[in-house]
């Protein structure tokens, strides 16, 4: 070393270099490959909770339809209030159900690490547009579709505290999915 450098010098030169080239290199190589790690998980993060929404939509949606009928005897007035409030919530299932339909790809990639939940998650958007637009009478299909996405939602979202809940809804669903895969009573 230099006679002007004092002692320490070299170790202080040494770590600054060490810096510099660490430096460089995390933020030539690493970091774009970490800003791409992290699109992607946010991808699949977003798709997850896309995917919820819309059985989150389904399920209230559903329930409303069930637990609100018209009954007889009302004025031309609330019939067609209840009628138009009906309507709302059978375009908010068919949207939803949309929405699965067109989008279970991106809901796939994101179960892409257990190929069972994938299946079953794209088994299930597929299952309930056909439902929702089979010819089965309203009730039917609002109690399956019900039933299945709470199901669904209890598997893939509940928390892993709940693991005897979470199998049993496996199976539950499991039964439900092929019940709405056959065909329809006529």
């Amino acid at each position: 070393m230099p006679d002007w450098m004092p002692p320490w010098g070299t170790t202080a030169l040494i770590a600054i270099v060490t810096s510099l080239l660490t430096l460089i290199v995390s933020g030539r190589y690493v970091s774009p490959l970490l800003e791409v790690r992290n699109r992607r998980f946010q991808a699949k993060m977003q798709a997850r909770e896309r995917f919820e929404t819309d059985m989150l939509t389904i399920v209230s949606a559903t329930t409303r339809l069930l637990a609100a009928p018209i009954p007889a005897g009302v004025t031309d007035s609330l019939r067609t209030a209840l009628r138009e409030e009906r309507l709302r919530w059978q375009t908010q299932i068919d949207d939803a159900t949309k929405h699965l339909i067109d989008h279970y790809a991106e809901v796939a990639f994101s179960y892409a690490q257990s190929t069972k939940i994938a299946e079953v998650a794209m088994r299930y958007s597929g299952s309930a547009r056909m439902v929702w637009i089979s010819d089965r009478p309203e009730d039917r299909k609002l109690n399956v579709l019900r039933d299945t996405t709470q199901q669904i939602h209890a598997l893939l979202f509940d928390s892993p505290v709940y693991l005897v809940q979470r199998a049993r809804a496996g199976v539950e669903l499991e039964r439900l999915l092929n019940e709405m895969e056959s065909p329809p009573d006529p």
